[in-house]
């Protein structure tokens, strides 16, 4: 019992760190516009730092993939161990990488590079740690560790942004830029290392190692489960929308604050800290409460409670309705619940990789967009949208797959 609980906070605290070092580079994306790029024309210079950070969701997919397919045939532990790798090297570069006004444009390619092997580990670190952490629990156990990961991950969003806060607290805008930039990455390198070492000490699943006692490793897992899951697939689809919710809620709508709800800059950030608070909160009870009770009846009651003070939150822009829509956007726990659960395991890495990482580049770009222009007077129909889409979930799982989660 010690043991597996050893491995599931170990996997864990690799989820806060990969969190933390994913979104600081979406805070300092302003920072880097000016200091490794050419500062000629200032479009250019916005539109170079933007490919910076959708390379990472180019890297994304393609990272779960090449990964995935690896960790079912030849060890999660070993594929989860190059996640966290490709994470901490590169990021411990970036805290000592040069200017453009020192290296020129050797300075941008690295920063890309950067950014690709950021959207690679990434990819494979999320749906990794939830197959990983699923496979040592049973029954009513996975909902409570699944929802112990979905609220540690959330947490490296919260690290990040309170990061942000202390820097903007100690140093001016100048010093920032010139070299203060550079002290949460130092910290994260440090912390990698760290990570690193836990990772060596982590075992093997044990569902893994029965399927290499009982030889059912598959050649080629995605093409087996590109072949049979179909189902799965949209299901873990329909999840992501839930998931990728959470980038409405607690990165896009906060740009909308000043406006909305009549906040200087740093009330709106602190607002989105409590957010992002209040998920983490919601992530970790509600998986207690599904341990309890199963998931299918406390994913429909949050998911309601979503769509409901979502729409009043929509209507009076009122603070006590963000904090209880965040506290609900806790569903984001049955995600890796249902998906975990729903392929087979000798492809399970691959099929749920693939399908959540492909859905998640296609609709974290397309989400922006979207909260852009619904936040003003239809705010409420995305909220709606987001509800029917997790209870449709439960549907389709009680109708197909006849388990009781």
């Amino acid at each position: 019992m010690q043991k597996k609980y050893k491995n599931i906070i170990y996997a864990s605290l690799g989820g806060i760190l990969e969190f933390y070092d994913f979104v600081l580079f979406v805070f300092f994306l302003g920072v880097f516009s000016k200091i490794f790029f050419p500062q000629n024309d200032f479009f250019w210079t916005q539109i170079n730092s933007y490919i910076a950070f959708g390379a990472a969701y180019l890297a994304r997919p393609f990272g779960a993939i090449v990964m995935a397919h690896f960790g079912d045939k030849y060890g999660r532990k070993n594929a989860f161990y190059l996640s966290i790798f490709l994470m901490v090297i590169p990021n411990l570069i970036l805290a000592f990488l040069p200017t453009y006004e020192k290296i020129g444009l050797y300075s941008t390619f690295v920063l890309f590079l950067i950014r690709i092997f950021q959207g690679l580990a990434i990819g494979a670190e999320v749906s990794g740690s939830w197959v990983y952490i699923s496979e040592f629990a049973k029954g009513r156990q996975i909902p409570f560790v699944l929802g112990f990961a979905s609220a540690t991950l959330t947490s490296g969003l919260l690290l990040a942004s309170f990061t942000t806060l202390i820097l903007d607290a100690y140093f001016s805008k100048d010093q920032i830029e010139q070299y203060a930039w550079r002290f949460p990455f130092i910290l994260s390198g440090i912390f990698g290392i760290f990570v690193l070492f836990l990772r060596k000490k982590i075992n093997e699943t044990p569902e893994f190692l029965r399927l290499q006692v009982q030889k059912k490793l598959l050649k080629f897992p995605l093409q087996e489960a590109l072949k049979t899951h179909k189902m799965s697939m949209f299901i873990c689809f329909l999840m992501t929308i839930v998931l990728t919710s959470g980038v409405a809620t607690l990165m896009i709508l906060p740009m909308h604050f000043k406006e909305l709800l009549h906040m200087n800059t740093k009330e709106a950030l602190w607002m989105q800290n409590f957010g992002i608070l209040a998920v983490v909160l919601g992530s970790f009870i509600q998986g207690v409460l599904a341990s309890k009770w199963g998931s299918y009846k406390i994913c429909t009651l949050f998911s309601i409670l979503f769509m409901i003070f979502g729409i009043f939150f929509s209507f009076y822009n009122q603070q006590r309705y963000f904090f209880i829509v965040c506290f609900s956007q806790g569903i984001i726990t049955f995600a890796p619940v249902f998906m975990t659960q729903i392929f087979k395991s000798e492809l399970r890495f691959s099929g749920l990789s693939f399908a959540y990482n492909i859905s998640y580049a296609i609709l974290a770009f397309l989400t922006p967009f979207m909260i852009d222009f619904l936040y003003k007077k239809y705010l409420g129909f995305y909220f709606l949208f987001v509800g029917l889409c997790s209870l449709f979930c439960i549907f389709l799982l009680k109708k197909f797959f006849h388990k009781e989660l």
